[in-house]
């Protein structure tokens, strides 16, 4: 059988979790990539007289540097928890458990992609509806 090699990777760790991680890494750059362009057509939102309208952002969003340090600081504690909930999951190794316990370990997986692919959602809507105010 062909094995990958990849850090932190056995002759034991399943092939799918090199798959699942490619995965997750791809919905990041999708995810930083949004936060970004999230951050140019709010600043170009705002310069055009429109408001913000997130209470939580509205208070910083009117200063691109400093708008763009608080996405930066939330995109980075989002890498930083979900990364370490992942690596927890993959200390366990799940797949030597019975299987009423790996359905909870990959219920948290499962969880963790659609946080990511819901955020992704969110910020796409965001961003077509920035780009739709100056249409």
């Amino acid at each position: 059988m062909y094995r990958m090699s990849e850090p932190g990777r056995t002759a034991d760790t399943p092939r799918h979790i090199l798959v699942m991680r490619w995965y997750r890494y791809a919905l990041w750059i999708v995810l930083a990539f949004l936060f970004a362009t999230d951050i140019l057509t709010t600043t170009w939102s705002l310069q055009e007289g429109y408001l913000e309208l997130n209470p939580f952002m509205a208070p910083v969003a009117g200063d691109p540097l400093l708008h763009g340090i608080v996405k930066i600081g939330a995109f980075t504690f989002l890498v930083i928890v979900i990364e370490k909930a992942v690596e927890f999951i993959r200390r366990k190794k799940p797949e030597n458990e019975p299987f009423w316990i790996r359905v909870n370990y990959l219920t948290l997986y499962g969880l963790i992609l659609f946080a990511l692919v819901w955020l992704i959602w969110m910020y796409f809507f965001v961003l077509i509806n920035n780009i739709a105010l100056h249409g």
